[in-house]
């Protein structure tokens, strides 16, 4: 078995005159120059018969060389097809064995990456690339004619499309990619990025609270400042179900590869039983997702007879986590270290971690400054609660195309205002509170209770509709409606919930019931108050399923 992973102890800094708080300066792993593949090109040479990726379904192991060699092959491939530094490509597949070099390849032919997850409808699809219009696209056999519709609606019809896996008869495929065998990684040479510091490698995507999701940009020198360490994960055999469409994928497939863990990938998204067969087979020592993970192999009546005990460290965040959750877990991962991390894509990453047991989400990462700051925006001390902003060390590159929504989030001085409100205490750990604004997450997908709400509202028999999360400890937060009907109406729930259905993505879903009441909780100035309607779905959702 490999050496367990070091958890650095972090310190907090605190100045009281700008009320200023900081992680620890050090200096950056990488020249902010540097592009992202010239990186893992170095590092995947420096270790030639490392075998660092597995895929659990294929079984097909490559080593640090083979993944090399691909990714040379993919970058050389781009070049032949006259792609220019900076042009967009799309990617919308599970984690199988060829994602790593077709990534690898693109950001070292300087190209920009448009990531998305299998499970979007053509809806969610259309959404999103209409926005990045992508020249070329990248996805599974069996999305690909989800995929084709879905570009083709939003004027994209000239963008070809190959396949990752399942490939089908009649369209390209990524196996065009490495036709080439001459090629020899030693030789190749990344050239230098166009834009530097400003060069956007990954465009993911966040949820806003009307119209079309916006594109977070997520530079080179960003990723690789944030997250990046060359020893820190070497030889250890990493686990996470994420695609590339989450940061935490981004996170362990670049990091794990720099630092030379095992990556073990599953094709599949996250399932018990292949978490727990994983675990097991390949002696996984770290692990990466959100807590609905946790909380559902806490959940499975299987966990107590799973050998657990080559884990080491699971790395927990994208939502809230409990402390009560870890400590579930730790029963049966006894050799594991719950590492909380808070960040977002906005920051390129993790801004504070905790190691320790605790209620708080940590403290600080090493050249990251925050502020709490109150409506007014002057900056607070310990223990006041405000606005939780971010200051990174390098810049952020916005919002794609958005410069509107980049001026609302990202001031003259670099800070990033998160949205979400929360507190340090004497000791320099931050404390989450609660969102500043409503947006919840569902299976670790952001949904907008006033994008669900304004569809509700289509239907004639609706008067007024309040939109809310309810807390499960699996999922996250559960979609739940309550619905003030118009007079003599006779709709019912089943008909609101269809509605939905029909017009939103699975994670918008009302899985947290529709409920009918006479009124809503009002402030003075009459304005519904979210939180009391909250407490009251929460009540309604208890008795209804107290009875089942």
């Amino acid at each position: 078995m490999s050496d367990p992973i070091e958890i650095p102890a972090r310190k907090t800094l605190y100045d009281p005159e700008t009320k200023i708080w900081s992680g620890e300066k050090s200096e950056l792993a990488f020249n902010p120059e540097d592009s992202i593949a010239s990186v893992v090109l170095k590092k995947l040479l420096e270790n030639p018969e490392h075998i660092g990726q597995v895929c659990y379904q294929s079984g097909n192991e490559l080593t640090n060389l083979e993944i090399a060699k691909r990714t040379v092959q993919v970058a050389k491939y781009f070049e032949k097809l006259q792609f220019q530094q900076s042009d967009m490509i799309g990617l919308c597949a599970g984690n199988t064995d060829y994602i790593a070099p077709l990534v690898f390849g693109a950001l070292a032919a300087g190209l920009c990456i448009s990531t998305l997850d299998p499970s979007f409808d053509k809806a969610g699809i259309k959404h999103v690339y209409s926005l990045t219009k992508p020249r070329m696209m990248f996805c599974d056999g069996d999305l690909y004619e989800r995929v084709r519709e879905a570009l083709d609606e939003c004027d994209l019809g000239a963008t070809k499309i190959y396949t990752m896996s399942n490939h089908v008869d009649g369209v390209p495929s990524i196996m065009e990619f490495f036709e080439d065998e001459s090629v020899n990684p030693s030789d190749y040479r990344v050239q230098p990025l166009k834009d530097g510091v400003h060069q956007t490698a990954f465009i993911v995507c966040t949820s806003g609270t009307t119209g079309l999701p916006k594109g977070v940009c997520i530079s080179h020198a960003c990723f690789l400042s944030m997250n990046m360490s060359e020893n820190g994960f070497k030889d250890q055999n990493f686990l996470c179900f994420s695609t590339l469409y989450w940061v935490s994928g981004l996170f362990t497939l670049i990091q794990g590869t720099i630092g030379c863990a095992r990556r073990i990938i599953s094709s599949k998204a996250f399932n018990v039983e292949d978490f727990f067969n994983i675990v097991e087979r390949y002696k996984v020592n770290m692990t990466m997702g959100p807590p609905s993970q946790i909380a559902l192999a806490v959940s499975s009546d299987k966990i107590g007879s799973v050998d657990l005990s080559s884990l080491t460290a699971c790395m927990i965040g994208g939502s809230a986590v409990s402390h009560s959750l870890t400590e579930k877990f730790r029963k049966y991962a006894t050799n594991a270290w719950c590492l909380v991390g808070y960040g977002s894509s906005e920051t390129s990453g993790i801004a504070a971690t905790a190691s320790v047991p605790s209620n708080a989400v940590g403290k600080l990462v090493d050249n990251v400054e925050v502020k709490i700051i109150d409506d007014d925006g002057n900056a607070l001390g310990p223990q006041e609660s405000g606005e939780i902003c971010v200051r990174t060390p390098l810049p952020w590159a916005g919002y794609f195309g958005n410069p509107t929504a980049t001026k609302e989030k990202y001031d003259s001085e670099r800070w990033i205002y998160t949205g979400d409100v929360g507190y340090f205490n004497e000791e320099g750990e931050l404390f989450l509170v609660d969102r500043k604004c409503d947006i919840r997450k569902y299976n670790n997908f952001h949904f907008s209770p006033t994008d669900i709400e304004n569809v509700i509202s289509e239907l004639p028999q609706v008067a007024d509709v309040c939109v809310v999360g309810i807390p499960h400890s699996v999922h996250g937060f559960l979609p739940a409606a309550c619905v003030i009907k118009r007079a003599n109406s006779d709709i019912k729930e089943s008909e609101i919930y269809q509605h939905v259905v029909e017009r939103m993505q699975d994670f918008e879903y009302l899985r947290g019931g529709v409920y009918f009441v006479d009124d809503f909780p009002q402030t003075a100035s009459g304005k519904t108050i979210r939180r009391k309607v909250t407490e009251m779905c929460e009540r309604l959702w208890n008795e209804k399923n107290a009875t089942n």
